[in-house]
């Protein structure tokens, strides 16, 4: 068994078609069809279903694949240990977002983190939390930025960098909002049950951020009337500040936008929170470098924390 047999399966698992995999490989497709066949032959088993437009695993496929991805992290993790041994500083770190949260967090660590390690890269990509525990889980991240509640964890390790409440914001012109305030201000607490008769805009359904948001809403005793779902946080406040809703989105999202003075901001009561974490495989080495990279992330979530502790 080669470590190059092994790279070529799993990137025929992940895209599902030969032509597209040997294309990530760099390679032919003629020639990665052949480094299939071949591995075939010498085990003896079929590893993939084919058609002419896609290959599904077999059995025995899914086993060698979640096998060769646990000796591919093996050898990362040989490789990085080795790594720190010779001092060395050339490398790469993959890093999942979350959409928005996550370019705050990368362009405060990376100025401090590139002074010291500048022979180290980035390579960033933009995923939605469930994604990113997949990714993480298989290998293809190093690290990941989440935010969840306790009931959102898998199976990997978890740094918590910082916790923030849920907001609630409402138009200027609602009836409540002359008791909100902005949301670097303290802010009040208000009960769900006063907007049952309002519209709303929200994140996206199974998002982890609705995981939290939602029962809160039927705790209520009320489905909110929905204008908009989306991705976005800032589109959320802009939306909002029109009139037309209001919202629900973590603190950070409203202290970080240009138009929050244009709403009148509460916390929840009950209140709803989450916690910020990086994530990563566990029984992971975690480098020098890699280690240098989360003490500059808990670094800009305590400064964070104390931004959103002035509006207590």
């Amino acid at each position: 068994m080669e470590l190059r047999q092994l790279e070529y399966i799993v990137a025929i698992a992940d895209q599902g078609n030969i032509t597209k995999a040997a294309e990530s490989l760099f390679i032919t497709q003629s020639g990665l069809n052949q480094q299939l066949i071949k591995l075939e032959q010498e085990l003896g088993i079929q590893l993939f279903y084919r058609d002419k437009h896609h290959l599904q695993m077999t059995a025995a496929g899914k086993v060698y694949v979640e096998n060769a991805r646990e000796i591919m992290n093996i050898k990362k993790n040989t490789y990085n240990i080795l790594s720190d041994m010779k001092n060395n500083t050339v490398g790469e770190i993959t890093l999942g977002l979350t959409l928005e949260h996550g370019i705050d967090l990368f362009t405060f660590v990376f100025p401090k983190f590139n002074r010291r390690f500048p022979g180290i890269n980035f390579h960033l990509q933009e995923r939605y939390v469930a994604q990113q525990h997949s990714l993480i889980g298989a290998g293809h991240l190093d690290f990941g930025l989440v935010m969840l509640g306790e009931q959102d964890k898998v199976n990997l390790e978890y740094i918590p960098l910082y916790e923030e409440d849920m907001l609630l914001g409402i138009p200027l012109g609602h009836p409540y909002a002359g008791l909100g305030a902005a949301p670097d201000s303290p802010l009040p607490f208000i009960d769900l049950k006063r907007f049952s008769n309002d519209t709303f805009a929200l994140m996206f359904p199974n998002s982890t951020m609705r995981g939290i948001i939602d029962p809160a809403f039927k705790a209520a005793g009320f489905k909110p009337k929905i204008l908009i779902e989306t991705g976005m946080n800032h589109a959320l406040i802009k939306l909002a500040t029109t009139g037309l809703c209001c919202t629900i989105l973590p603190h950070s999202r409203a202290l970080c936008s240009p138009d929050r003075s244009g709403l009148a901001w509460f916390r929840l009561s009950p209140s709803l929170s989450w916690t910020t974490y990086i994530a990563y495989r566990k029984n992971t080495h975690l480098s020098e470098a890699s280690r240098y990279f989360i003490q500059l992330a808990r670094e800009y979530g305590e400064e964070l924390a104390q931004e959103m502790r002035k509006g207590l």
